[in-house]
């Protein structure tokens, strides 16, 4: 006998065709988005931000939308109530969403699990998946969903604490580095954000410093960009930022003194 949904969601507006959406971009933005296109999606005055529904949907409350957020990496156990979710037949003028963040954290099995549903939902369900970066997501998943890269009207990376003092070839003391790194507070999502702003920043200079012809520059800077791209390739693990952290900028500094 087939399972149902006791409380019937009509939508005011039609839903994307694609089951699949997959937003690139910060966290906090996207999460605005999302809220904001379910608040456009279920409330009969397309998103008036005071009825109940979209009240429920800004607090992440509402009973159509479940939302699934790993503390680390993402694994079976975390989207479990996804596949009991979805075992429900729902009617034909229900819809319910499923929104993933830190989609860039699916692991291997856990992004296996999820392809037949996300290519091939039961009617009414949706998936919105939501990444800090496009490559670390699967080429599984990606290429299910249709991507929309939403970009940051504010270039916050640029303007952390951290960037001035790997983004110079002047002196940094080491003790005024560490305070810095503290008060910090960084997790590997802005760390990963950071470093692609630091390889853009070097990768800048070193186009700069090959239009003078400073080849003494330029293989400084080759070095710097080579230890940014090996950080990115193998960025902190959980609970690991500050040690990342402290290694990259000795490294940077030893690309500087070692010319």
């Amino acid at each position: 006998m087939e399972q149902r949904q006791t409380s019937p969601t009509t939508p005011s507006v039609q839903p994307h065709n694609t089951p699949a959406q997959l937003w690139i971009g910060r966290e906090e933005q996207l999460v605005e988005r999302v809220h904001h296109h379910l608040q456009q999606f279920f409330c009969s005055q397309r998103g008036c931000s005071n009825c109940t529904t979209c009240r429920q949907i800004i607090e992440d409350q509402h009973h159509a939308v479940r939302w699934f957020c790993p503390e680390k990496y993402y694994t079976t156990d975390t989207i479990a109530d996804l596949f009991q979710a979805i075992s429900f037949t729902l009617e034909e003028s229900q819809h319910f969403f499923f929104v993933l963040k830190r989609a860039d954290f699916l692991t291997a099995s856990c992004a296996n699990m999820l392809l037949k549903p996300i290519e091939e939902p039961p009617p009414g369900y949706r998936f919105i998946l939501l990444a800090q970066r496009l490559e670390p997501v699967l080429p599984t998943i990606r290429s299910r969903c249709t991507v929309t890269v939403h970009q940051s009207s504010t270039d916050t990376a640029a303007d952390h604490t951290l960037f001035a003092a790997c983004a110079t070839t002047r002196p940094v003391d080491p003790s005024d580095f560490l305070k810095t790194l503290d008060q910090s507070k960084i997790n590997e999502r802005e760390t990963v954000e950071l470093l692609d702003k630091l390889l853009a920043h070097w990768s800048n200079h070193y186009t700069a410093a090959c239009s003078s012809g400073n080849e003494q520059h330029q293989a400084i800077l080759q070095r710097i960009i080579a230890t940014i791209e090996a950080a990115l390739e193998q960025p902190p693990m959980p609970g690991s930022c500050k040690i990342f952290w402290k290694n990259l900028f000795l490294h940077i500094k030893a690309c500087v003194t070692h010319a």
